[in-house]
């Protein structure tokens, strides 16, 4: 691999505190980014934008020397630090990341199930990070961790948080943990990876606020890779866009995106989703949800009094801040959690608890729900041979290969694993095993959260196609309005559990 990080331990400031030149990342002989030059200065915000599979995560995985080890890469890096106590000339060994990472380049990933401990509480896993660069005797970690938390917008909660395992938090508190947990030794270069795909509008402007002033604060950069055009324009100072691993344009928010944007970042605007029309829709209720209620062992009430409604080909967002009990209505149509009260009816029988039962979920962490092993045409396979057994070989082969071509997931990446694979590449594949089992409804739990705004309006455009051609019931969870209103023909607030009114303030929000 020849490939040179450049480190320059120096005791004054500098103007530039990333410096990339000529970076060539190749697998195999074919390029995946190409990247000549990238400068982040000390306090910039910069906003890393492209498609899935551009090379946004590529370039993380560089700075933060996690690049896997059957890429070759060539190029140099430049990194400053202001830290007398670092020796480090030539080359970064195992043994300097280790002492870099967490402290001087703090690290949010994208999928924050899979980046915590399952078997460890959040407590205890804050308290790891915090001991591994603390001094001897550091008896500081308790205070900084509560301070992290607080500065990430779970300070009501912060102990059942510090309590809590990852699988018993919403999608949205995960990832606020890991958020806290990154920015814990108050880094000099914080790295995030699409860090508030899994928050909604609200907390997502409170979650980047918080990280912003972290950056002014200290005099860091923030390399923020996002397809979030929305709060794009808010935060970031500067931004680079990638598209097919290449560098298409980078400079100013102002001259990227309103003074001379490229003809791809204009697709990218326009692509922002736009209100749905609603048809009157007279037919008879398929599936009937009434009085739904869910309490867990620890007397928490995820779910009250829940109603509805829907007739075939209809689509139902359910909207809502994190833990507002969106995913465990998903857990239970779903037959993952059994309802404390109420009961469930499709086509007027009792919900199967017993697959099939005619409902498939696309999960909100594409990552953890599928088998790493597996590649994609494996994965797709699987699901047509439980389904449907007596399937010829000949069939079931052609019947796959057209649902990955449905969801637009690359051919050359049919024989690839979920870990050769882009977040977006990720969640169009579970998609498509989703709709491999031909169900009657279809679960959305922030299906298209993880895709760039492109393959978010064509992923969005299929849904709404097959939805139309075989009478799908959609059940749409998510916390973006935007996607909510394009998608909806009816829409549900929820808050604790409850059903509510849409707040006025989100309504602001809602697109035209």
């Amino acid at each position: 691999m020849a490939f040179f990080y450049i480190i320059n331990v120096t005791l004054f400031c500098v103007p530039n505190l990333i410096s990339i030149d000529n970076l060539l990342i190749e697998a195999k002989g074919k390029r995946l980014l190409n990247l000549p030059s990238f400068t982040s200065t000390l306090g910039e915000v910069h906003a890393v934008l492209g498609e899935s599979g551009s090379g946004k995560s590529l370039l993380l995985k560089c700075l933060i020397g996690l690049l896997p080890d059957n890429l070759t890469a060539k190029g140099n890096i430049n990194i400053e630090f202001q830290q007398p106590n670092l020796n480090v000339k030539d080359h970064w060994s195992r043994k300097n990341w280790e002492q870099i990472r967490g402290k001087h380049i703090g690290m949010v990933f994208q999928e924050p199930l899979s980046a915590l401990n399952p078997q460890m509480t959040c407590g205890a896993q804050l308290s790891e990070a915090w001991a591994i660069h603390a001094e001897t005797k550091d008896k500081k970690s308790v205070s900084e961790i509560r301070e992290r938390l607080s500065d990430v917008g779970l300070g009501v909660d912060i102990e059942r948080i510090l309590k809590s395992y990852p699988h018993q938090l919403s999608g949205g508190q995960r990832q606020r943990v890991v958020i806290a947990m990154a920015t814990l030794h108050k880094p000099r270069i914080i790295l995030a990876d699409e860090p508030t795909t899994a928050l909604d509008f609200f907390s997502r402007k409170r979650v980047l606020t918080d990280l912003v002033n972290v950056i002014r604060k200290f005099n860091s950069t923030l390399i923020w890779v996002t397809h979030e055009l929305d709060v794009v324009a808010d935060f970031a100072d500067t931004i680079t866009v990638l598209r097919k691993g290449e560098l298409i344009q980078s400079g100013s928010v102002k001259e990227v995106l309103t003074k001379a944007p490229h003809e791809y970042v204009t697709q990218l605007l326009n692509a922002i989703p736009k209100k749905k029309q609603v048809e009157a829709n007279n037919d008879v209720p398929s599936l009937s949800i009434e009085h739904l209620g869910k309490v867990y062992p620890n007397h928490t009430r995820a779910l009250h009094e829940f109603n509805s409604n829907l007739a075939p080909g209809e689509t139902l967002a359910v909207i809502g801040t994190s833990g507002s009990g969106k995913s465990t209505l998903a857990k239970i149509l779903v037959a993952l959690e059994t309802p404390s009260e109420g009961k469930i009816t499709l086509n007027g029988k009792p919900l199967s608890q017993i697959p099939p039962t005619g409902i498939q979920m696309v999960f909100q962490d594409p990552f953890s729900s599928l088998n790493k092993r597996h590649t994609a045409i494996n994965a797709m396979l699987e699901v047509r041979k439980v389904c449907f057994p007596k399937e010829a070989d000949a069939e079931r082969i052609k019947w796959v290969e057209q649902g990955l071509d449905e969801v637009a997931l690359d051919r050359e990446l049919w024989q690839k694993r979920p870990t050769e694979m882009s977040g977006g590449q990720r969640q169009r594949l579970c998609i498509a095993k989703a709709l491999a089992s031909n169900p009657k409804i279809l679960i959305l739990d922030e299906a298209v959260a993880a895709l760039d705004p492109l393959v978010q309006e064509q992923v969005l455009k299929l849904l709404k196609k097959i939805q139309k051609e075989r009478q799908l019931i959609f059940v749409f969870i998510t916390h973006d309005l935007a996607v909510a209103s394009h998608v909806a023909d009816k829409m549900i607030f929820l808050e604790r559990g409850q059903i509510k009114e849409i707040p006025e303030e989100w309504l602001q929000h809602m697109p035209v």
